[in-house]
């Protein structure tokens, strides 16, 4: 009798109770996710996973675009981001929650490649759990290292993008296009980076220089540049400031929206603006404020400059001993930003991925 006991207590501590246990966790957590998200029944859900779960207010302002289109085009659906931290924790039971008709969006960036290895691994994971759903990749920039590392990722993303079904890809740039018809086999959209969907906002008061600038790995602006720049800048606009567009927020992401105004609204009230940063530029685009955009590491900057070349206020260049040269080319005067082609781009692509 006594060995039966042990017997039943080691199945109970070993196997039942774990599994006892783990079905009323997830129990909790499918209740949980379902009222976080509002995720009901009969009402289609659109998901936008890897949404930013830092300061990074670029990748921000990208989650919010695709949000404000989805909203526009389809008001009836439940629409919701799944950010970088929670989607580890809740990816699993959203594949228990989710149904085939609902449409998945892996957010758009500059992150495609294995630099930034956490957001290629989210889209990697969102596309092999759900392989009956519609996935649309939102306009990216692709850039995979030339070494054996960046090799060995590009073969793993091609395998697995290349297996789905109902895979939409979008690339924000002609360079990344390309790549991405060649690794994926697939066609793939050109469509600008969808922050350009927004309406273009004017302050009248400016002054001063903002320079707005990275202290990342894409950044290649040396210390003596930044002191050059001031330099130059200082007789010319008295006041030289510097910010960047990326922010300390902790674990308080509600913040973001807020401070994303802010952000702008500094980079309005500025007379001219220096900027290594892709959304600095398009930021400076959207607020009205003349701009001169650097190279940086990879292409990102320089191949969605060709999508609002024909503004006159906002001036790429190449080489930083350009930069004098092209101050003087730029016009500071009638500054406007229209979305206008951009949005026309945008109304064919968003019919075509919410049919069927």
């Amino acid at each position: 009798m006594n060995i039966v006991k042990r017997a039943m207590s080691v199945l109970w501590n070993r196997a039942l109770f774990p599994l006892y246990t783990g079905t009323i966790k997830a129990v909790k957590d499918k209740k949980r996710i379902r009222e976080k998200y509002q995720i009901k029944k009969g009402v289609k859900n659109i998901v936008i996973f890897g949404t930013p779960n830092h300061g990074n207010l670029g990748d921000y302002a990208i989650y919010l675009a695709e949000s404000q289109l989805f909203a526009r085009y389809l008001p009836e659906c439940n629409i919701f981001g799944v950010n970088m931290t929670d989607f580890q924790h809740e990816v699993k039971t959203l594949c228990g929650l989710l149904k085939k008709e609902d449409l998945l969006v892996l957010t758009g960036g500059g992150n495609l490649g294995n630099q930034y290895m956490d957001d290629e691994k989210i889209r990697r994971e969102v596309i092999l759990r759900f392989p009956y759903n519609r996935i649309v990749l939102f306009p990216q920039t692709m850039y995979f290292t030339e070494d054996a590392k960046g090799r060995e990722e590009e073969q793993k993303t091609s395998v697995i993008y290349g297996r789905h079904r109902d895979l939409w890809l979008t690339a924000r740039d002609e360079k990344s296009c390309r790549e991405m018809e060649r690794i994926f086999s697939k066609k793939v959209r050109l469509l600008p980076d969808v922050v350009l969907t927004w309406k273009g906002m004017k302050q009248e008061d400016k002054k001063g220089a903002l320079l707005v600038l990275r202290n990342d790995v894409e950044g290649v602006l040396r210390a003596e540049h930044r002191n050059t720049l001031k330099e130059l800048l200082q007789p010319l606009y008295g006041m030289v400031e510097e910010t960047d567009t990326v922010v300390e927020v902790g674990k308080d992401l509600a913040s973001l929206e807020d401070r994303l105004r802010k952000k702008m609204e500094q980079i309005g009230s500025a007379s001219l603006v220096v900027t290594d940063r892709l959304h600095g530029m398009i930021f400076a685009a959207l607020m009205q404020t003349p701009c001169l955009a650097l190279h940086n590491y990879n292409h990102k900057v320089e191949e969605t400059y060709k999508w609002i070349q024909d503004l006159d206020y906002v001036e790429y260049v190449a080489d930083f001993k350009n930069l004098p040269e092209a101050l003087d080319r730029l016009k500071k005067k009638n500054c406007k930003y229209t979305a206008d082609e951009v949005e026309k781009e945008y109304d064919v692509f968003m019919r075509e991925i919410i049919s069927g």
